[in-house]
């Protein structure tokens, strides 16, 4: 099933449930203090990964990936939902403690990728839209 179908948009969730929280980011502020930062990678790299959308190099490990993650804020101890972006060039995190707002946040970035791609990227990728983009994902 196709998730944009099933959920509203997120600027409606946003509305409803409030915004994402950046936990991690390589160049701009973020929401987790600079003595946390180390904490919070290490929990969601070992988080659930419930959806994942990935590019791979010619050496055939990931250039990008962008996954969606249900972990435990080391924090609160509350399960949460982060979209999890990482590439090459840089890095961040979002989460939100409804799983329907982070489904939209990860769909968005899969999306935003393909429309703006962070990574230098033969033509073929773009052949068949977002099946030739990425080297996996579930986004359709």
């Amino acid at each position: 099933m196709n998730v944009a179908l099933a959920v509203k948009p997120l600027e409606e969730l946003t509305e409803q449930y409030g915004p994402m929280r950046t936990v991690l980011h390589s160049v701009t502020p973020t929401a987790v203090p600079s003595q946390q930062h180390p904490t919070y990678v290490f929990n969601i790299l070992g988080g659930e990964t419930l959806r994942e959308s990935v590019i791979n190099g010619t050496d055939d490990t990931a250039d990008l990936f962008v996954r969606l993650v249900k972990y435990i804020d080391p924090v609160s101890q509350w399960v949460r939902f982060a979209v999890d972006y990482w590439s090459v060039n840089g890095f961040w995190a979002t989460d939100h403690v409804h799983r329907a707002v982070a489904e939209a946040a990860y769909e968005d970035a899969a999306r935003a990728e393909f429309a703006e791609p962070t990574l230098t990227l033969s033509l073929e990728r773009f052949t068949r839209g977002l099946a030739s983009f990425y080297d996996v994902t579930d986004v359709i």
